[in-house]
């Protein structure tokens, strides 16, 4: 019986299990089911699940002949080709040499996968498994041909043959699939790796299979690349001043880490505009560079325009940084008028920054160009230079801990007041945490500076210095109490945090003597409540005594993940604040009360405000808040701005402002999307600066964006107008962003 039991089972083997047989011929590895070889052993014949691997490409048939003298590889029926490159080509006849250097087929596509994917390893694959690892890259850029041709591994031409990155969707009504939604159709298509090109000769550029325009001769970057020279979308937009405007980009690839973007703008009302922007990356920085330039013509004057930005960072040994940046302009209004990124104030500047541990080192250079109608760039400061130390000791509790920061400055202007400064500011602490979980802090404060002060019009005398020396002297103790108390239950954390601040300093930490450079508009906010110094500056100081007040509050719900957080706090002081801002909150003997809340009841709905409350009153000195709900695919959100009047001896005036800004952004389905936003003022009527509105269509292989925007502005260079302006890309063809 257990003969008969083993002679079974054999011939079961035999009969249900494959042999799978292989050969290695010149560097190549041939596995087949079954071999065959003519009587000469010039060709060997493998049928069945037949795979030829090389190095460098694998070819997968259920037919291979291959020729030893002449070294060529004959491929029929079913045959899928893998190349190192992660290329895939699918055919029913293929005739290549054995290094797949020359090869020739018949009908063919050819699929290249897009750079964000993986590339497969070559490797042996067991024969369940093929189907399986032909699908390891998701998207692809794809070649469909009637002939196709490769000579020297670099150089291959596609004939009667079309081109489309768009994934071929299967529709199942028709039992076919779809045309692609771009492509393009062409005679020849010349794909020359060498020079990273494709080349089109007699091509139609068509939209779901419907032909669109024509094209003798159309060329973009190999799919292979990631960087190439060429031509950019397109771009148009639309407005008053400058009447049409059309855009076309040229991208030019200096080296593997520096190129070009040249955007030359046709405008129907102006001149031409020249735009080039620069970008080169370094083993320890990068630099972007922006340089704009046109003319002017009023009667038989001339004007050049332009504008230049300039940014650069590099990181060094030892903790050293460099920054630097650039940004002039030769018109207060040609970035608005252009539409090239305008703000109100330019800043240029150089820094020299380094870390050591604790200790942070800088040296600095600002200069300054203030677009704004109502300045005179004359009196715009110019800094060169300023020079920074600071010094911490380790942070540590029931420790003395210190910090010292020194500071070194020359400011100059052509008109105005100049100013040298050096400073040094030194703070003494000693943090101790008691066995009831109270955190208390002691410290010692004194800042003391000599200034040389030139060309000074005291705003208190209202009498003009020329040349004089300041010193001044201002030291300040405090103590500090906080008792943090921590609750967890079932549904929620909460954290419930009591404040104090003790700050005891003489009544001389504003002289009107000194210029003000650095601490002119002060708005007091709870953020700032519990520091020593709440001005931003050291030209001015938190004069007096005072003590600070407040909470901190913040509930997370376990359950619902909501999360609610209430900061309140004011301060009481033993003398009125004669010279700050009116609308400070500071400069009574009460402060303002201060509040920041927070309320996010869900994942779609966001509510916060960071606000100021005039006690005697009960109004609003400001109030930041936002409001925002939906879902990630549709949301809204308001923003509403209220700062009363800014008005003082030394602080730079603005009117009351009350405004509105709100948005709405829906993404409609998969591809469409769709956004809105406004602001307007509400100080006396409702008037509105701006609407802009954008639909976005996006798929796998093309895009494009609409987007209108109505700027209200009252310059003659940018009047209240309409603008409107398309943009489009094409994956791997002619892309641009959107």
């Amino acid at each position: 019986m257990d003969k008969k039991y083993i002679v079974s089972f054999i011939i079961f083997l035999f009969f249900f299990f494959k042999h799978v047989y292989s050969e290695k011929i010149d560097q190549i590895e041939i596995f087949a089911d079954k071999f065959t070889h003519d009587k000469n052993n010039k060709r060997i014949y493998a049928v069945g699940n037949v795979e030829v691997i090389d190095d460098n490409f694998k070819i997968l048939s259920n037919e291979i002949i291959y020729n030893n003298d002449k070294k060529i590889i004959s491929a029929k029926k079913n045959i899928r080709i893998l190349t190192q490159e992660g290329n895939i080509i699918r055919t029913q006849d293929f005739v290549s040499d054995n290094k797949l250097e020359n090869a020739k087929s018949g009908k063919s596509y050819f699929y290249i996968p897009q750079l964000n994917e993986d590339i497969f390893e070559i490797k042996y694959i067991p024969e369940n498994d093929r189907d399986k690892e032909l699908k390891t890259s998701k998207r692809y850029s794809r070649f469909a041909s009637l002939e196709y041709e490769r000579r020297n591994r670099t150089w291959e031409i596609f004939r009667s043959a079309v081109f489309s990155a768009c994934e071929i969707c299967f529709d199942k009504k028709k039992n076919q699939f779809n045309e692609p939604f771009i492509q393009l159709k062409a005679n020849k298509i010349i794909h020359d790796r060498e020079n990273e090109i494709v080349e089109y000769k007699d091509a139609y550029f068509e939209f779901s299979g419907q032909p669109f325009f024509y094209l003798p001769y159309f060329s973009h970057p190999s799919p292979e690349v990631k960087r190439k020279s060429g031509f950019l979308t397109p771009s148009y937009f639309r407005n008053v001043y400058l009447g049409d405007t059309f855009v076309l980009p040229y991208y030019y690839v200096i080296d593997d880490h520096q190129d070009i973007t040249i955007k030359p703008r046709i405008h129907t009302n102006r001149n031409p505009l020249f735009f080039i922007q620069h970008r080169k990356n370094f083993f320890n920085g990068e630099i972007k560079n922006e340089i704009s330039n046109t003319y002017t013509k009023s009667g038989n004057h001339e004007e050049l325009l332009g504008h230049i930005e300039s940014y650069g960072k590099f990181s060094f040994k030892n903790n050293l940084d460099l920054k630097y940046q650039v940004h002039r302009t030769t018109d207060r209004h040609f970035l608005q008028a252009y539409k090239l990124n305008y703000e109100d104030i330019l800043e240029s500047n150089l820094s020299i920054e380094k870390f050591n541990r604790n200790n942070y080192y800088s040296m600095d250079a600002y200069s300054f160009q203030d677009l704004r109608s109502f300045v005179n760039n004359k009196e715009t400061p110019t800094i060169l230079p300023r020079i920074n130390f600071s010094l911490n000791s380790e942070l540590k509790h029931n420790s003395v801990n210190n910090s010292s920061d020194f500071e070194i400055l020359s400011l100059t202007r052509e008109k105005g007041a100049t100013m040298q400064k050096l400073f040094l500011s030194h703070s003494t602490k000693f943090p101790f945490l008691s066995s009831d979980g109270s955190v208390y802090e002691i410290g010692g404060h004194f800042n003391t500076g000599i200034y040389k002060i030139n060309n000074y019009d005291n705003p208190l005398s209202g009498v003009f210095e020329e040349d004089y020396y300041r010193y001044r002297f201002f030291p300040q103790l405090t103590f500090q109490y906080s008792k943090p108390l921590y609750k967890d239950t079932k549904k929620s954390k909460q954290i419930f945090e009591p404040k104090v601040l003790f700050v005891g300093a003489p009544n001389t930490g504003n002289d009107l003597d000194i210029p003000n450079e650095d601490s002119r508009n002060f708005d007091l906010d709870f953020p700032d409540l519990f520091n020593k110094n709440r001005l931003s500056g050291t030209d001015r100081f938190d004069s007096g005594s005072r003590v600070d007040y407040g909470l901190n509050y913040i509930n997370i719900n376990k359950k619902k993940e909501s999360l609610t957080s209430i900061s309140l706090g004011q301060s009481y002081r033993l003398r009125k604040d004669v010279f700050g801002s009116l609308n400070s909150g500071s400069n009574n003997y009460f402060s303002n009360f201060l509040g920041v809340i927070k309320v996010n009841p869900t994942d779609l709905i966001n509510i916060s405000s960071n606000f100021s409350i005039v006690p005697r009153n009960g109004s609003l000195s400001y109030a930041i808040s936002n409001i925002s709900f939906g879902s990630y695919d549709t949301r809204f959100n308001i923003n509403h701005l209220l700062v009363s009047r800014t008005d003082g001896i030394e602080a730079t005036t603005f009117d009351r402002r009350n405004q509105i800004s709100s948005g709405f952004s829906s993404k409609i389905d998969r591809n469409w999307k769709f956004s809105a936003s406004t602001n307007f003022n509400l100080k006396n009527e409702i008037k509105f600066q701006n609407w802009n509105t954008k639909i976005l269509y996006v798929n796998e292989c093309f895009g494009f964006s609409l987007n209108w925007t109505r700027q209200y502005t009252y310059i003659p260079e940018d009047p209240t107008a309409n603008y409107f302006e398309l943009k489009f890309t094409f994956k791997e063809i002619m892309e641009g962003d959107l």
